[in-house]
């Protein structure tokens, strides 16, 4: 039984694409809402995107960048707290951190992309 939630974990992770098309067929199915169901399935793979994107930097470039992701996390909620305190002038805190959260899924889906490119690119050159 370990053994099988190891190899789901570790899917989930290697594949984080596979993980949003599985949490929204699931939650379509069960819900029939299909805006809901994106949501949900942007939330929950968000954290599986930032897990990947940090695995493929390691891989590639044999260090830990965990403190530059975190950095750039920061730094993402820093710029959205300010521009929708300057918006709103109260800061609404659960719509806050779904904005930074979605903006976070959508930069880290770039970056798994890229740097999944990269890495194949820089991998196929580098043998040959």
């Amino acid at each position: 039984m370990s053994e099988a939630l190891a190899w789901l974990v570790a899917t989930f992770v290697t594949l984080p694409i596979f993980t949003f098309y599985i949490i929204y067929i699931i939650t379509v199915k069960t819900t029939k809402n299909k805006k809901k169901s994106l949501k949900l399935a942007v939330d929950v793979s968000a954290c599986f995107f930032i897990i990947a994107v940090y695995f493929i930097a390691y891989e590639i470039w044999s260090k830990s960048l965990l403190w530059v992701i975190i950095i750039f996390i920061l730094i993402v909620a820093m710029i959205f707290t300010i521009i929708h305190w300057k918006v709103s002038d109260d800061i609404q805190f659960g719509k806050l951190l779904k904005g930074i959260w979605r903006f976070n899924f959508l930069l880290f889906v770039i970056f798994y992309l890229v740097l999944s490119a990269y890495g194949l690119f820089i991998s196929i050159y580098l043998v040959t």
